[in-house]
């Protein structure tokens, strides 16, 4: 087999843009998730969100279910 004639480049930062959700611009090396709209998060951003929704949709359920 033949000597690599090539260089893997150093490690390529990219700016990817800002946060959905505290729009602090990111990069490529910090863990993010794109959504279809074509924006982007952070994953710790996505995941607290997500979170609080879930938690105010059980507090709505069960004060819909102490009214009936």
């Amino acid at each position: 087999m033949a000597n690599k004639t090539w260089k893997k480049p150093a490690v390529i930062v990219i700016d990817i843009g800002p946060c959905r959700y505290c729009k602090k611009d990111m990069t490529n090396q910090e863990s993010f998730v794109a959504f279809v709209d074509k924006t982007k998060a952070h994953y710790e951003c996505m995941k607290k969100d997500d979170e609080l929704r879930e938690s105010m949709l059980n507090k709505i359920e069960q004060q819909i279910d102490n009214i009936l």
